[in-house]
């Protein structure tokens, strides 16, 4: 709902409170000022959000700062994504131990890596007490940019209030009680403040994931106008001279300094951003803000401060560019990404929203600046050379630059890279440790064509980089210095497996096969649930060389989404395993969902099925079925909520190819059977149409585009 204007009583009091408040910093005549007008000469503010980068990660060395600065050089690109979810993050922090992080985290860029970045903070403003708004991935942090609480999605997704009714997202409320949702939410925001103040604003995403006004209600339905799905238009506005008061920029897809992406990509992108600005007219009054949605996985030593259940996520950096920003200036206050909603609402005279913006610890930003100072000159800098012929990949098939990235000396190590010109290069090499490998062209993949080179490898740390010609020259990558790993171990784990959803109480199994080249036993062997270590069982048996299973049984987890590592050590050393986000323990669970008969005419009565259990004993507050994306309710027909209730819908549908989901909630969580973008197939309607065999799924396209080259099985 739209937030009317006050009475103009109760106005004019904020606004003379706003503007005592702000007086020593650029003196105004209170009795001219009028809501949603400048309070300082900042007229016009862009925040620019990139992707997935700690301060450690960037900033660890800059001088003066808060940063840990005796950590490897990073690679430019990283030999793959790091997990950043929700689950993953929390055990990064491990409670503020700052211990968790993957092997592959613990590095770091330099001022060579990075020049255009590390100019902006010289010359105007860092951060480095800066965090993500949220323990969790993008989309999350996203929204909070614009409403300073997120709705209550705690998950990636991209279209929001536009997405099929099956996209049931991990959530989680202010006090850190997760459920599951629909990602649509009837929440106040900025953006709405302003449009009552007649301010005019917009956000511009290319990518479905960062576009925050389409998770909010009124937003989506009511502004579309503003919402600009086309990143680059807001350099054509600029230059049209049309930007609006406030601008939310997002990268386009290949520029978004996500990794595996290089930095020169989305450093380029925020350069011709601030060069438009600086050769505009708008820049005697714009501040730029440029920070990062969360940490991505990467290392940082400072331990978030704990606002809510739900944040403050990891540290990340932020950069202040203005004329009135000050020269060289590093922030030790606490910000996140509400105080850009609390530096707009302290500008324009708006309210705040009573989420994460009313809270005194969290800093409006005005310290970055002087509004008595004579104002900064543009600080005009070139792009990064740069081509992007070579692609780290993430697909199924090449989950990054090498895969797997530890393993043992029986394990296969395949080497990974897209190729994006359409010729054939005439040099297609990987330098492993030193020594050239000639590919192998596998083919078209998405955005290129993918080379690949498999091989075996001693017990050891090694490197690698790619070498290509490209049509102009020679073109090898990294950037910098080469990819560390893979790490071969003189043990490796294979068969690995785990329950993947469960109800709270019910048994959660891990298991995994150890096996030993040199048959030595393992001196230890856990897993690891949530950086909490569990000893691992041995099945018996002392064959090591074939392999040994070793397991662990719980049914004590609690509701929300779980991490699981396995580590073990011969004798020689500790090996953690890098793992994944699993079990789900979750309120509500559907299973075995079917249509009966699996084909038929126009007349048959075909059933749908589907049993429902709920951990609190409750009956479906919503127990609907989507046939071809039309709701049907279903009906109880026996069993108990709590060990499984089946329900059913029969009806007649025409001729033609169908596909159905099912949606239930009880008063807390919601749950899906398929989860979107899959659905069922089925039942085939017709006098000759073949059955369709249960349980198959369509999977639409990839509807939660990350900004990078991704499968949509991953």
């Amino acid at each position: 709902m739209r937030y009317l204007l006050r009475p103009l009583p109760v106005i004019g009091l904020l606004a003379l409170v706003v503007i005592g408040a702000l007086r020593f910093l650029h003196p105004v005549d209170a009795s001219t000022h009028r809501i949603g007008t400048a309070i300082t000469p900042i007229k016009h503010v862009v925040v620019i959000m990139m992707e997935n980068h700690s301060f450690d990660n960037m900033f660890g060395t800059f001088p003066g700062a808060n940063g840990r600065s005796d950590l490897p050089r990073a690679s430019n690109p990283i030999i793959t994504d790091l997990n950043h979810d929700d689950p993953s993050t929390r055990s990064n922090i491990d409670n503020g131990a700052m211990d968790g992080f993957s092997s592959h985290a613990y590095v770091q860029y330099t001022k060579a890596d990075i020049p255009n970045y590390w100019s902006y903070a010289q010359q105007f403003g860092l951060g480095d007490n800066f965090f993500s708004s949220d323990a969790t991935s993008s989309t999350p942090n996203h929204v909070n940019m614009i409403a300073a609480q997120t709705g209550g999605i705690d998950a990636t997704q991209g279209n929001g209030c536009n997405s099929s009714q099956n996209t049931i997202l991990y959530s989680m409320h202010a006090n850190g009680t997760p459920y599951w949702s629909y990602p649509c939410y009837d929440i106040n925001s900025l953006p709405q403040e302003m449009d009552s103040a007649g301010m005019s604003w917009r956000y511009y995403s290319s990518v479905p994931i960062w576009n925050a006004p389409t998770l909010v209600q009124h937003l989506n339905n009511n502004d579309k106008q503003n919402i600009i799905k086309d990143s680059t238009q807001f350099l054509k506005d600029v230059k049209a001279g049309n930007m609006a008061t406030v601008s939310w920029v997002t990268p386009t897809s290949d520029y978004t300094d996500h990794p595996p992406l290089p930095f020169q990509g989305g450093e380029n992108f925020v350069t011709k951003i601030a060069n438009t600005i600086m050769n505009s007219s708008y820049w005697q009054d714009t501040s730029i803000f440029v920070t990062w949605d969360e940490g991505g996985g990467f290392y940082d030593h400072v331990a978030p401060p704990q606002l809510d259940g739900r944040g403050l996520g990891l540290r990340v950096p932020l950069l202040v560019i203005s004329p009135f920003a000050r020269q060289g200036y590093i922030s030790h206050q606490l910000g996140e990404f509400s105080s850009f909603t609390k530096f707009i609402e302290s500008d324009f005279g708006l309210n705040n929203l009573g989420q994460r913006d009313a809270m005194p610890q969290v800093s409006n930003l005005m310290d970055y600046f002087d509004f008595n100072q004579p104002p900064q000159p543009p600080l005009i800098l070139n792009s990064l050379p740069f081509t992007g012929t070579l692609m780290v990949p993430l697909l199924k098939q090449a989950p990054g630059a090498v895969s797997p990235t530890q393993g043992g000396t029986n394990d296969t190590f395949t080497y990974n890279i897209l190729y994006n010109r359409t010729d054939t290069p005439a040099t297609h090499n990987v330098i492993i440790d030193g020594v050239a490998h000639a590919m192998n062209n596998m083919g078209k993949a998405p955005r290129g064509t993918l080379y690949q080179y498999s091989t075996k490898l001693s017990q050891g740390s090694h490197n690698f980089s790619f070498t290509f010609s490209d049509g102009t020259g020679m073109l090898t990558i990294p950037y910098n210095v080469p990819f560390p790993g893979p790490d071969v171990n003189p043990f490796y784990l294979q068969h690995k497996t785990i329950t993947a959803t469960a109800l709270p109480g019910q048994t959660i199994n891990y298991s995994v096969q150890y096996v030993s080249p040199a048959n030595k036993p393992p001196t230890k062997a856990q897993v690891l649930i949530d950086m909490v270590p569990q000893n691992l069982t041995s099945s018996g048996g002392t064959n090591y060389t074939k392999g040994v299973t070793y397991t662990y049984s719980t049914n004590t987890l609690s509701v929300g989404e779980h991490t699981f590592r396995f580590r073990f050590d011969d004798g020689s050393g500790i090996v953690t395993y890098n793992g994944s986000t699993e079990p789900s323990i979750t309120p509500v669970v559907l299973s075995k969902s079917s249509v009966s008969p699996a084909a038929g005419t126009s007349s048959t009565p075909f059933t749908f099925s589907t049993t429902y259990a709920d951990a609190a004993n409750q009956a479906p507050a919503q127990a609907q079925l989507f046939v071809d994306n039309t709701a049907y309710p279903m009906s109880y027909v026996s069993g108990s909520n709590n060990t499984g209730a089946l329900y059913q819908k029969t009806m007649t549908l025409p001729t033609g190819k169908h596909s159905f989901f099912f949606v239930f909630s009880d008063s807390v969580s919601s749950w899906a059977d398929p989860f979107a973008p899959s659905v069922y197939a089925g039942p085939g309607v017709g006098v000759n149409t073949s059955a369709v065999r249960s349980g198959t799924l369509i999977t639409s396209s990839d509807e939660e585009d990350p900004g990078f080259p991704v499968d949509t099985n991953l």
